[in-house]
Formats: structure tokens, sequence, C-alpha cells
């Protein structure tokens, strides 16, 4: 059985909005493909990172206070080489501010991010919430959930096009994407509502080691939820 492993980021800070039911989606959605996929919790900053084993990283939404806890352990790891050399990684939520190069913190001081993605935060005195639906080109595929914004974000490479919602600042852009490193404002959790980029995500890692899966997985049931939420946003009051 094709084996892939995901190093679940700093569980225990990074832990907000109930998305660790995207973890467990890569675990499921695996199965139905006959991947065996194995999560290694990395629990805190001092905890050396096996990047050498992991092949996804990924990074729940998190409080932007204690990204200054976190951003210096990262610097001193060797994540921008795992990342220059093809690694994979999904940033959702806040969390994906940590990657950038400043966030403009509401009190007027600026935290310096790990800069790999070029964009910029600016916190939000007040926090957002909506629905949000966007289109993604590579792959081209759409994905709805929700949306919690506590910084509006300013990327030079976005990751999609917004449908319906705020994406990043209300401009039409969502999320970021620097080579395999992701980052998207949407939750739901993510991957339980949009199985088809777990699906995807399985499937590059496995084409790096040279194994092409020939199945097909159903999503019916993400599929007809999805269709619910679009049917629910087109008969929402216009704002």
């Amino acid at each position: 059985m094709p084996e892939i492993t995901v190093g679940w980021m700093y569980p225990n800070l990074l832990n907000l909005h109930g998305e660790r039911g995207s973890v467990q989606a890569l675990v499921q959605v695996g199965k139905k493909m006959g991947v065996d996929v194995t999560v290694v919790r990395i629990e805190d900053i001092d905890d050396p990172i096996p990047f050498e084993k992991l092949d996804l990283l990924i990074f729940l939404p998190g409080e932007i206070a204690v990204f200054q806890h976190l951003i210096p352990a990262l610097t001193n790891s060797d994540l921008s080489h795992y990342l220059e050399q093809g690694g994979y990684a999904l940033a959702m939520g806040t969390s994906g501010l940590l990657f950038g190069k400043t966030i403009l913190r509401e009190d007027g001081s600026v935290l310096e991010g790990l800069g790999i993605l070029d964009m910029t935060a600016k916190e939000r005195k007040y926090v957002w919430g909506d629905d949000l639906h966007f289109r993604i080109n590579d792959p081209a595929m759409e994905l709805a959930g929700s949306q919690i914004m506590m910084a509006d974000v300013y990327a030079s490479e976005p990751f999609g096009t917004t449908i319906y919602g705020r994406g990043n600042n209300n401009t039409g852009t969502e999320g970021a994407r620097y080579k395999n490193l992701i980052y998207t404002n949407c939750m739901g959790p993510l991957l339980v509502k949009n199985p088809w980029l777990a699906e995807y995500l399985i499937r590059e890692i496995l084409l790096k080691k040279s194994i092409e899966l020939d199945v097909n997985v159903d999503h019916s049931i993400a599929e007809s939820s999805l269709n619910a939420t679009l049917q629910f946003i087109e008969n929402k009051p216009k704002k």
C-alpha cells in the first residue's frame, strides 16, 4: 500500500475553528484511495521537525499572539529548504500569515513573518465571518466553506479567485501560493467540505514518488453538500 506522512504542526497552539477535522479528512480520503496516511504530531516549538520523513505539513488556524513564538522556531528550522525542494505545506486561516512578510498588528506593532509568501497582512479590529466560495486554476476546481477573518491580506500570487465572500481583502483574490505551499482562508473544515483538494494533494505527493494511482474516489456526499451550500449562498439577501 502506498504511504505518505503528514506533519501536524503545533496542534496545541494552532487549533481554532474545528479544523482538526481536516487532518482526519486526509486519513479518510487516503483510505478511499488505498493510501496509508500517517500523521506525526509536532507538539512543541523545541521539538525537531523530521522534514526528511514528511510529505506534507499542515498548519491549522491559530491566534496571531502565538506567532511570535512560532516564527523564530520555524526560521531556525529547515522549513525553507523543505519548501524549495518541493515539499508540500497547507496553511489555513490565520496560520497562513506566518509565511508572509509582515503582519501589522491592531496595536500598531509589526510582526516579521517568514517571508516565503510575497504577502502582507493587517490585523482587523473586528473579526469578520461569512461563507466563502472560490475558484482555483491549478488544478481547476471550486472550493467552498466558511471564513473567519482576523486580518486583511495582500498577496501578489493568490491561490484563487473569489466567487462569493471576502477572500483576502474583498477585491476578488483568495489565499496565496508559492510552489507547493498553499495558504487559504477557507475553513469548514476545509478538507471535509472539499475532499477533492485532499485527493489532489495525496496524488501529487505520490507522483513525486513515481506512484500514479488508477482509482476513482466517490465524493458524491461532499458534492451534494457543496451544491446545497451554493444554493444557500445564491438565496442570501443581496447586500
